[in-house]
């Protein structure tokens, strides 16, 4: 993973813990406190009182090494008070929810709005501990505004009840005045606070802590024993010794600034390389350490197939998986958000705090266009048979072609088209709609379990400048296993896709086994040489829409086409070539490896002219 060194001041460190191990050695020949070092449970207390108005004194601090240790401490002090039933939020922190349900605590799972948790739907009349996060709420964003925070501890004190308030990155907020913390407001009586120094120190420090009620601080004195200390001793003492210097609040006063300028630089990038198509937005940009993704792709369900929903919940949960998956490559770290996502959309947990501020706006780049190529693969645990349909002016280009391809993909493997034309052409309108798009590409994908989803692709169509100086290629060594049907070939797919971004290339032509060109790794190619077209057999290639269309207005004019094999080492006998498909359409190709072509030969220019023209009258219908 990447790390900032910028995040943190280790030179001021590294004196603290100097001054541990020369000054006080003999204090590190002992077991830690169970409970926390004295010196670091006091410089607690006093900072939570200054900067979160949290009310206690050191013996209510407990230390440990992270918040999940904390709450099995917890369920232990809540069996001894009789409370058997734990409300959580709903999206939440699941691992609290996990721990609870181990010991053996029923549990209610309560919505989260926009002002927090729904407090009119935790239960009454019953003994509860409601674990909430009421600053910045995990995963949502979610601000409890003052009157229902006093409407909470309003439901607890009529129900003789518990609140245990995570106060997790409430320090790193980028906007607005500092929020108090719900505990100070209930003096600490039915309050339990929880916080952690990890996000403003740096990630291999563990310490968290909480501030226990008096009367549970008594209950957790009586077992305290039984427990050792999880955290290190000697970071507890180096902590104590930051924080009494003030060189904690120094750090975290930098470390608010330089995340605000980072949240900044990502939140523009997000905008920037995300937004066409409604792709990806940001959902929470106030505080922390990460940011809320969405992923939309406004999917559609057309046919169920043998598995019914499952499969939908299937690909997402891959997508997903395969998102994490890039993003750790690129050494970003992403966390999914299961709760959240549903039908088209992908909710992630994206980490931006340990990527340096000058390398943001790259990093942001590189993820987004590896969470394209995801959506791009489809369905990936499943074979499946798809079409790519581009819309223009809201309108689906060569429809009927598309769907006839479909049907002979289908067919080849003893399979008929699961839905009607009437439902697809209904799903594009409402998708185009709900997307808010007019020109854009849509992927229809039918698996063999019969199931269909249509689905907003991401789009990136060549530039002017391509289409005036052309693209650069290369050749690459790979055949599909059956090129007539329009089916995923993830290995060769993978391959091709590394092999393009490591030289920078548009698009590789593919070479068979005999050592002829076949196609591109998502187009069509032709050749030109002296007025005459060239391009592989239909056997050879996937049969693409745009290159039938091609072949049509070709022979329309009386072109000489010729469909042969076409050995790579050829290359340099033509005078220029071109690819097609459904985003490039026809697009002039700059050279492929050595070999250069003329982008402005007359015949090419002529094809480019002659196919936009039947694509503006296919768009108007």
């Amino acid at each position: 993973m990447r790390t900032d060194p910028a995040s943190f001041d280790f030179a001021k460190w590294k004196k603290c813990m100097t001054e541990v191990l020369n000054e006080t050695p003999k204090l590190l020949l002992s077991e830690a406190d169970r409970q926390g070092e004295p010196a670091l449970r006091t410089q607690i207390a006093e900072y939570l009182y200054q900067s979160r108005g949290v009310v206690c004194d050191p013996k209510q601090v407990v230390v440990s090494a992270g918040t999940q240790q904390l709450v099995n401490h917890l369920a232990r002090i809540l069996r001894r008070m009789d409370i058997e039933h734990v409300c959580t939020e709903n999206p939440g922190y699941t691992p609290v929810r996990s721990i609870f349900r181990d010991w053996g605590f029923s549990i209610s799972s309560i919505p989260v709005k926009s002002n927090g948790i729904e407090i009119e739907k935790l239960p009454t009349n019953i003994r509860a501990a409601a674990y909430v996060c009421p600053q910045n709420q995990f995963p949502t964003g979610a601000e409890m505004p003052a009157e229902r925070k006093r409407l909470l501890l309003d439901w607890a004190e009529a129900n003789d009840s518990l609140i245990i308030e995570d106060d997790y990155n409430s320090e790193l907020r980028y906007a607005g005045d500092p929020i108090p913390a719900l505990q100070g407001l209930d003096k600490g009586r039915r309050v339990v606070y929880i916080g952690t120094f990890t996000p403003t120190l740096f990630p291999a420090v563990r310490i968290s802590y909480m501030v226990l009620p008096p009367a549970m601080a008594e209950i957790f004195d009586a077992f305290k024993g039984k427990y050792d200390q999880t955290c290190s001793k000697t970071e507890q003492l180096t902590l104590a010794r930051f924080m009494a210097e003030g060189w904690y609040q120094d750090n975290l006063r930098r470390v608010r600034d330089l995340y605000g300028n980072k949240i900044r630089e990502a939140l523009a990038a997000i905008e920037e390389y995300g937004n066409p198509g409604s792709f990806m937005t940001a959902e929470t940009t106030q505080s922390g350490i990460s940011i809320i993704l969405k992923i939309d792709t406004h999917a559609r369900t057309l046919s169920e197939g043998t598995t019914g929903g499952k499969r939908t919940d299937e690909i997402r949960q891959e997508m997903t998986g395969r998102m994490i998956e890039a993003a750790e490559a690129l050494g970003i770290k992403v966390r999914g958000i299961s709760q959240l996502s549903h039908d088209g959309q992908i909710f992630l947990i994206f980490y931006y705090d340990q990527i340096p501020l000058g390398e943001i706006r790259d990093a942001v780049r590189d993820v987004i266009a590896d969470f394209k190529s995801v959506v791009m693969k489809g369905g990936l645990n499943m074979p499946s048979v798809y079409e790519v349909i581009r819309l223009t002016g809201g309108r689906p280009q060569f429809l009927p072609e598309h769907i006839q391809r479909l049907e002979n993909s289908l067919g080849s493997i003893g399979m008929a088209i699961p839905f009607t034309r009437e439902k697809l052409e209904e799903s594009i309108r409402e998708l185009a709609e709900e997307g808010g798009v007019s020109d854009h590409n849509l992927k229809l994908e039918v698996d063999v379990s019969g199931h269909s989803l249509l689905y907003l692709n991401p789009t990136h169509y060549p530039s002017a400048e391509q289409y005036a100086r052309g693209v650069k290629t290369e050749l690459f060594r790979g055949e599909r296993k059956n090129p007539n049907i329009k089916m995923m070939d993830q290995a060769l797919r993978d391959a091709t896709d590394a092999a393009i971004r490591q030289h920078n290339l548009y698009e590789v032509i593919l070479v068979d086994r005999d050592g002829c060109i076949t196609e591109g790794s998502r187009s069509n190619v032709f050749f030109i040489k002296k007025g005459e077209v060239w391009t592989s057999p239909l056997h050879q290639v996937l049969p693409g829409v745009t290159r039938g269309k091609i072949i049509d207005i070709i022979r329309e004019r009386g072109i000489v086409l010729h469909e042969d094999p076409l050995p790579a080492s050829d290359i340099g006998t033509f005078d220029a070539a071109f690819i097609s498909g459904t985003s490039p359409k026809v697009l002039p190709i700059a050279s492929v490896d050595d070999v250069s072509y003329d982008v402005n030969d007359p015949l090419l220019r002529n094809i480019m002219s002659w196919y936009d023209e039947a694509f503006t009258a296919d768009a108007r219908g």
